[in-house]
Parts: C-alpha cells; sequence; structure tokens
C-alpha cells in the first residue's frame, strides 16, 4: 500500500487534506542511504540524489573528495555569497542539484550567519538543560497565543489550539490566553480580530509576546503591519514565528487549477469552509500582502521553521511535499523561504517538517523557545546582534 494510503488524515488543513486523497501526490522520491553530523546534529535518513548524500557526509565536513562534485558546490558558494537563497534561487538549486541539496545549502546559509548561529547555539542549550524562567522576568509579560486553522474543532489533532503550550507557559510563570479567532476565516478577519485583542490587553501595562503558527503567520504579520497604532505597537515586544505561511501556501494555488478544483470544490463543500478564506492563503494574495506590510523596528522576530530532507517527512507532510518539490524545498505545505519574516532571526529544526506537533521533542522545544525570547528580550540584543553579552543567561534563569 502506498505511503499516501496509509496516512491518517488531519482534519485541521484543508489543503493537506486535498493532497493526501490526490493520486498525483504520491510520485516516487529516490531514497538514498545518507548519514552525517551537520551543525552539531546527527543526521540519518535518506535523500534524493547522490549530490545531496555527498554534500551531507563529506562536502559540509571539509572532506573533499570528488573533485567533480567539488568544483560544482564550490561554484555555487562564490555565486550565491553569504546570503539567504530567495525562492527562486532555491528553486534554480533544486533544478541544477536537488531538492534535498537545496534543503541543505539553506539550512547551511541560514545557520552560518552570525546572529543566527548564536541565536541556535542558545536554544539547543535550553533543550538540554532543565533551567527555569525567572519568575520575576516572566510575571512582567503576558503572551498571546493565536491559533492555526480550524483549532476548535480539530486543534487536538495538530495542536493549532496550543493546548500543550499554554499549560507550559502558566507553568513556567507566564500570563497566557488564546486569541479567538474565527476558526476557519480569512487572513483579514483574523487580522481585525488579533488586533481588537492587542489593543484590549495592552491596557494591563505587561509587554506583550505573540505566538503564532501556520496559518496565524499571515494574521499576525498583517495585524503589527496595518491593524495597530504606535503606541498599541509599543507594548508589544516580540513575536515567534512558528512555520507561519506568510507568503502562502502553493497548495492552495494547486487545487484551484482546473483538472483539480472539482475536488477542492467538494471538500470546501463538505467541510462548510469559506472558499474566500481560503484564497486569502494562497500565494497570489499573501506575495502582495506581504511586500506592501512593514514591521515595527522595536519588536522582535524570531522565525521556528522546520527544514525537513524527502525521508524525514511526518505522516501528514508527505503528499503536500511532493506537490510542492516542482518548486523547491518545502515543509509540506509551504516553501522555506516563503515562512521568514522580515527583519528577524531563524531556529532551524532540521528533520521536522510543517507539523512540528510530530516531534517528540515538541514540548522540551517549546519551554526553550520561550526561554530563547526572553534572552533576547531582557538583554536587549538586537536583530543586528550589536548589543550581545556573554552573560546573558544570568538574566533568564534560574537553577
Amino acid at each position: 500500500m502506498s505511503k499516501c494510503m496509509n496516512t491518517r488524515l488531519p482534519s485541521a488543513s484543508p489543503v493537506c487534506i486535498l493532497a493526501c486523497l490526490f493520486l498525483g501526490a504520491c510520485s516516487s522520491i529516490p531514497e538514498i542511504p545518507a548519514k552525517g553530523e551537520y551543525f552539531g546534529q546527527r543526521v540519518e535518513t535518506s535523500v534524493d540524489s547522490e549530490i545531496a548524500r555527498y554534500y551531507l557526509e563529506s562536502y559540509s565536513q571539509g572532506k573533499y573528495e570528488n573533485r567533480g562534485l567539488d568544483e560544482k558546490i564550490s561554484a555555487l558558494y562564490r555565486t550565491n555569497g553569504k546570503s539567504v537563497p530567495s525562492r527562486e534561487e532555491l528553486k534554480e538549486i533544486s533544478q541544477a542539484f536537488s531538492v534535498d541539496f537545496a534543503a541543505l545549502f539553506l539550512a547551511d546559509r541560514l545557520l552560518n550567519n552570525e546572529c543566527n548561529k548564536d541565536l541556535n547555539q542558545h536554544f539547543e542549550r535550553y533543550v538540554k538543560n532543565e533551567a527555569t524562567v525567572d519568575a520575576n522576568v516572566a510575571s512582567s509579560y503576558q503572551v498571546l497565543f493565536v491559533p492555526g486553522w480550524d483549532y476548535v474543532n480539530n486543534g487536538y489533532w495538530t495542536g493549532a489550539d496550543f493546548a500543550k503550550p499554554r499549560e507550559l507557559a502558566t507553568k513556567s510563570g507566564f500570563e497566557n490566553y488564546l486569541v479567538a479567532l474565527p476558526p476557519t476565516g480569512s487572513v483579514e478577519e483574523g487580522a481585525n480580530v488579533l488586533a481588537a485583542e492587542i489593543t484590549r490587553h495592552s491596557r494591563s501595562g505587561k509587554k506583550i509576546i505573540l505566538v503564532g503558527s501556520s496559518s496565524a503567520g499571515p494574521v499576525v504579520h498583517l495585524a503589527l503591519g496595518e491593524r495597530l497604532d504606535k503606541k498599541e505597537l509599543s507594548t508589544i515586544k516580540a513575536w515567534l514565528n512558528l512555520g507561519g505561511i506568510l507568503q502562502g501556501s502553493p497548495l492552495i494555488d494547486y487545487y484551484e487549477r482546473r483538472y483539480q478544483r472539482w475536488l477542492f470544490n467538494f471538500v470546501v463543500w463538505y467541510k462548510g469552509w469559506d472558499k474566500k478564506a481560503i484564497r486569502s492563503m494562497g500565494t497570489a494574495a499573501s506575495r502582495r500582502r506581504f511586500s506592501r506590510l512593514q514591521l515595527h523596528s522595536d519588536i522582535v522576530v524570531l522565525n521556528y521553521m522546520g527544514i525537513p530532507l524527502s525521508g524525514q517527512l511526518s505522516q501528514y507532510a508527505g503528499a503536500g511535499y511532493r506537490i510542492l518539490r516542482l518548486y523547491g524545498p518545502n515543509d509540506g505545505l509551504a516553501l522555506l523561504t516563503d515562512e521568514i519574516a522580515p527583519d528577524s532571526l531563524t531556529v532551524v529544526a532540521l528533520g521536522n517538517d510543517h507539523y512540528f506537533a510530530e516531534d517528540p521533542e515538541i514540548d522540551k522545544k517549546t519551554v526553550a523557545l520561550m526561554k530563547l525570547v526572553i534572552t533576547y528580550l531582557n538583554k536587549n540584543i538586537t536583530i543586528g546582534c550589536t548589543k550581545q553579552n556573554k552573560d546573558q543567561d544570568e538574566y533568564l534563569v534560574s537553577e
């Protein structure tokens, strides 16, 4: 039986359901065994090409054992420099090398950024230790959790309702609330509700941290970019963007095409969803919205982004991932660089796809992310990494 037929269908995401139902999602991917150490993480999986295997096992370790491949990879580094490749560049790299190679290359570019390097090193330390957030520090903040698509009926499947993270935040001493977005509403409807909630919570005098995942990403971005005045924005200190589909999901575009539209229309009708709301998360509307929005410069923005290889996909991501491979590295719902917020730092979750709840260590990592945000806020570390302090952890945690 195929992988798609074995997949249990979560009800939370319309495009996930469509991807799993559509037989074209089950195209095969080469499975070449590969293992190696990548930025301190042990990777043992399968990849889609020999050059991806070589890059992971040899080139990235400084072992230059194949002159032809070495020259090809080195030329790519000379062309791309130190910048994070764009969506278009990653597509070209995928076509010239392979999708898994492009995913590893993106991880390399993100993790070799000095600011991201420091961020990821702190994150790994917080995942491994049991230190807690200082109660006095936590009490000065309130966390607003912005839920994902269809969180009321199906949040327990996907974690979109933030039930466990909210429990962990409470244990860490954070006052926190779940923002009651329209469960299957449009990005614009969600942004209006969130803006009103931010305005209400800003009267408490506490500093606000926003946490949003998946479809909540563009909701947060729109609220911060256009729905609040300077006074309200001044109360928001950080935005933790967990795989937010900021520039939309190409899967929505895929199912709007002529031959797939009947299935899209059927599922939307059967679930009672609003097609316009789903379209607000397509790439055309999302990229237009993304290009015009600007964020308040004092808000610290941290992305938590999964970068899976083709052999590391969870039960929910495989079908969508196969469809999106045509466009480059993706997490099963969106193209990877489309999830990076402007002027932000990124924690790389190598080996994870869009469905973070499938990670057995997600609870531990949730606490680590909260510690990370507080570290960057209370030691006054800017996005440019110009005010770092060696003793920054002392302000954050108590044994």
